[in-house]
């Protein structure tokens, strides 16, 4: 380890002084080394020593002095300490270097304002967003340029624009509510609460759900008029496992649904619904309210015969995410004689060796993060797909409205969102018969296509760690029986965590083993646990980690905890697939079945139970019989190469059988039917 890398290791675990002192320590030898001065500059600014750290700052601009990123940092300095005509004359400089760099046009065009020059500042800005377009905040701070120089309505067009491009852009709203104040007064009590709402969803981009929940407050209380705020506050509380009338509060928002009113996001809801009629009611109403068909689309006509079929996977998640390490495997294993498989990705790269795999693993991968979601869809036209697969739904970052353009012929929800999206412009569901009982095919808008067993791709690339950590280093005790369970805290009940507190009590020195989340939810688990006579401790929390370490994690678990209503999805399969065995109760929804498929999958139905009562005595039988458990164990390690779960060649072959089926029946010119997969090939019902 190199003195920089061991100086960057000390500033990580937050030893700032001697991270300090490292870098220090490179500099008396080579004290023009840039990336040692970087780093100092770096450590003094993070640590409120501004004006040591604009010193650094120009002392490598002068070692580097056609470092245009070096101005850029500067500037950002002298700015933060309101030098506005310094840093004009730094980014001037920049400018210089590399004249099309937006972000340093809109920090010009930002010192000028605040130096009281609103023309010249109006002028660097609308050069900012000339050279992007997409730049939400260079649309923001033009609008208040324009605000300063008189011009209102153009700065309520760059507010607006801003808006498009990023609606929780807080200070936009905050903006476009003053200026309307006076002309608008309605209009600028909307788009304040708006802003609040912007903030609140802000909050819980970066997890801290207990700060948002007195915002979402807030605009209940005002009577704000912005749908969806009962849902999201019940949503944020239960992140922090805040359970107080969590009875009360489900199922008025599951009465509301019925009712048709838009009181909650479906991903939220299925965190604590069980019943698939509402679920098919509140994705019907978020799709009508943000996401309905885009109106006077030329119809896609019959595509002529063409050599191989184009299928165009749409998603946020190709980076190191729970999707990704699932599809890896089926992009791998694609027929390429028979089919062109293309990847559009609007998420950014991380750059991850997952990234780089995923790039490889498809015949053309195309970053669309910055095309809105029509542009997207004209593109997809024009590379002319024959089906579209949107990977996301109503999940975290999804852009639905790409589908609404009906960009395909045919277009599929697969395997980021557990249930329907409401739309008519989707015309099929992946899933199985364990997830979609056939009765139960009139709640999804789609199209049922019944994989032979289980609906979820798995990667046999999978790490497979060996027990490389002690349970110590875990947090763990050094003995006694651990129940895990590594869903997202959110889907855990109030009635389910007392089912795992009396199994604590029933099984001696054993620990229950969490995924870490937000710092209210450990606290407010541990008190649930401390008043129902639980010493706190025998909750232990583990932080998240990369994949392997992750896995690595299992070889210290007796038996996974599965959550009811909404199931572990790919945190099931992570645990079958380190010889964890999964219990779980078989839901009536999609999302709270998917532990269920899995199971059966790899020959373990009798782990699904059908009431909690089964599933609380049957815990507690494997906790108490090593023996029974220890068969389980090696029934998934002797069966993990041999599964069909975890041969993704295999599910591939069976899902390329489902492209051409329902390609054929376009081609036919007849409407999506639902349809299985099998043995004797594909067949409609």
């Amino acid at each position: 380890m190199n003195d920089l890398t061991r100086a960057a290791t000390l500033w990580q675990s937050g030893k700032r002084l001697e991270a300090e002192r490292a870098v220090l320590e490179v500099l008396q030898n080579r004290p023009e080394e840039p990336a040692a001065l970087k780093s100092l500059a770096e450590i003094y600014g993070a640590s409120g020593r501004p004006g040591e750290a604009i010193a650094i700052w120009r002392r490598l601009a002068e070692v580097a002095p056609a470092d245009a990123g070096v101005l850029r940092r500067l500037a950002q300095a002298l700015l933060a300490e309101r030098q506005f005509g310094a840093a004009t004359e730094v980014l001037h400089r920049a400018i210089a270097l590399e004249p099309e760099n937006a972000r340093a046009h809109n920090n010009l065009g930002l010192a000028r304002l605040r130096d009281g020059d609103a023309v010249g500042a109006v002028m660097s800005l609308h050069r900012a967003v000339a050279l992007d377009p997409a730049y939400a905040i260079g649309h923001l701070n033009l609008g208040m340029a324009l605000q300063h120089s008189g011009n209102a309505a153009g700065a309520r067009a760059s507010f607006d624009r801003a808006l498009q491009i990023d609606p929780h852009l807080t200070p936009a709203r905050v903006q476009l509510s003053a200026l309307l104040h006076n002309a608008d007064p309605s209009a600028s009590r909307r788009e304040r609460d708006r802003a609040l709402e912007s903030h609140a969803i802000n909050l819980m981009t970066v997890r801290r759900h207990d700060d948002a929940i007195p915002v979402w407050t807030e605009l209940i209380d005002g009577g704000a008029d912005l749908h969806y705020l009962e849902g999201t506050r019940f949503h944020c509380r239960l992140h922090c496992c805040d359970w107080d009338h969590y009875d009360e509060t489900a199922a008025r928002i599951e009465a509301d649904v019925l009712a048709g009113k838009p009181v909650v996001l479906p991903f939220s809801f299925f965190v604590h619904s069980n019943a698939v009629a509402a679920q098919r009611r509140a994705a019907e109403i978020f799709i009508a309210d943000r996401y309905p068909p885009a109106p006077n689309l030329e119809s896609h006509a019959l595509f002529a015969d063409a050599p191989r079929l184009k299928i165009a996977y749409v998603s946020f998640d190709f980076h190191e995410h729970a999707t990704a390490y699932l599809i890896a495997g089926l992009f791998e294993s694609h027929d390429r004689s028979r089919f062109e498989i293309i990847a559009l990705s609007y998420g950014q790269s991380d750059g991850s060796s997952m990234r780089a795999r995923l790039e490889a693993s498809v015949e053309r991968f195309i970053d669309v993060s910055r095309q809105s979601d029509r542009e997207i869809a004209d593109l997809m036209r024009s590379l002319g797909i024959h089906i579209a697969v949107d990977l996301k739904g109503f999940t975290g970052g999804a852009r639905t409205g790409i589908f609404a353009f009906r960009p395909a012929p045919v277009q599929i929800n697969f395997l980021g969102y557990p249930g329907t999206l409401g739309a008519d412009y989707i015309d099929y569901l992946i899933a199985d018969r364990q997830l979609v009982p056939e009765p139960d095919q009139i709640h999804y808008r789609e199209k049922i296509i019944y994989m032979p067993q289980c609906y979820q791709p798995n990667d046999a690339q999978r790490p497979l760690p060996p027990a490389a950590s002690s349970r110590f280093e875990l947090g763990l005790p050094e003995q006694g029986f651990v129940f895990c369970s590594f869903n997202n805290l959110y889907k855990i009940t109030p009635a389910l965590f007392d089912i795992w507190l009396d199994l604590l009590r029933e099984v001696a020195g054993s620990t229950l083993w969490l995924l870490e989340g937000t710092a209210a939810a450990a606290r407010n688990l541990r008190t649930v646990a401390a008043s129902r006579g639980i010493a706190p401790e025998r909750l232990a929390f583990a932080p998240h980690i990369p994949l392997a370490q992750h896995l690595e994690r299992y070889r210290h678990a007796d038996l996974f905890l599965d959550t009811t209503p909404c199931n572990a999805h790919t945190t099931a399969s992570d645990a079958l697939w380190m010889g964890v065995p999964v219990l779980t109760v078989t839901g009536r929804t999609f999302a709270g079945r998917v532990a269920t498929s899995l199971l059966h999958a790899v020959g373990l139905p009798e782990l699904c139970m059908e009431s909690v009562t089964d599933y609380a005595a049957t815990a507690l039988r494997l906790a108490r019989t090593p023996a029974e458990l220890a068969a389980f164990k090696l029934h998934l390690e002797r069966g993990r190469h041999t599964f069909r779960l975890f041969d993704p060649k295999a599910y591939c072959g069976d899902l390329e059988a489902a492209y051409e089926a329902i390609w054929a029946r376009h081609r036919r010119g007849e409407p999506p039917s639902a349809l299985s997969v099998g043995a004797l090939g594909p067949g409609y019902f």
